[in-house]
């Protein structure tokens, strides 16, 4: 569990510390003004995609899924028929699984610590806002889709793209020239509406916490 919970802090850290930039063009780009919606909203929704997993002899398509609203954080796997859920609630933990809502495990969420997420974010931002510089703004194709691309580098040898369709960012590209590494990074969906049904424990589920807490606190201490 606490690998789970550290990768969706991850991926937060991720998407939102890259969305800063040093633009100097003298219109706003679209990543500014992603960043900007994101810190008057305090609401996100963030979905990546992971790949193709094997499920029943045929490929499923796997995402990652990170809501946060106020002070609610849920981090969700979906790979089709396998789906689980985990959601921070004040001070509550829950893991469940939405398709099969009939049982859940909750936990204390000082077992995980204290986890300010729009502080890390905020922290992330101010970081990397005097690392990136604005390149410039062009179309680009991709597989017969037409992007529009926005470059930023850090003014060395790293250069990132993001691929935008009118406004929804769908890929991010990193080339780090000194490593001689790339990275890409696809977008489902950013979303800046969350429903608060996401934070919410099924209407039917049991309580296993007596039953399987010990092997909820042996995941998070792994």
């Amino acid at each position: 569990m606490k690998k789970i919970i550290s990768v969706s802090i991850a991926a937060i850290l991720l998407v939102m510390s890259v969305f800063s930039v040093n633009a100097f063009a003298a219109d706003t780009t679209k990543t500014e003004a992603l960043l900007d919606k994101l810190n008057t909203s305090k609401e996100v929704a963030v979905s990546l995609k992971a790949g193709d997993i094997p499920l029943f002899g045929s490929n499923s398509n796997a995402s990652d899924t990170v809501y946060i609203k106020g002070d609610k954080a849920a981090y969700e796997y979906n790979a089709g028929f396998f789906n689980v859920r985990v959601v921070l609630d004040g001070d509550e933990i829950i893991a469940y699984l939405p398709i099969f809502p009939y049982v859940h495990v909750k936990l204390e969420s000082s077992a995980i610590g204290s986890v300010d997420v729009w502080g890390l974010i905020e922290d992330a931002t101010k970081v990397t806002m005097g690392v990136l510089a604005y390149v410039g703004t062009y179309e680009e194709e991709l597989g017969g889709i037409k992007y529009t691309v926005e470059e930023f580098n850090d003014r060395a040898q790293v250069t990132s793209k993001f691929y935008y369709q009118g406004d929804d960012l769908k890929l991010l590209n990193v080339v780090d020239k000194q490593t001689n590494s790339v990275q890409n990074t696809y977008f489902e969906s950013i979303s800046f509406d969350v429903d608060d049904s996401v934070f919410e424990l099924p209407a039917i589920s049991f309580d296993l916490t007596p039953v399987l807490q010990g092997l909820f606190l042996a995941l998070i201490a792994a």
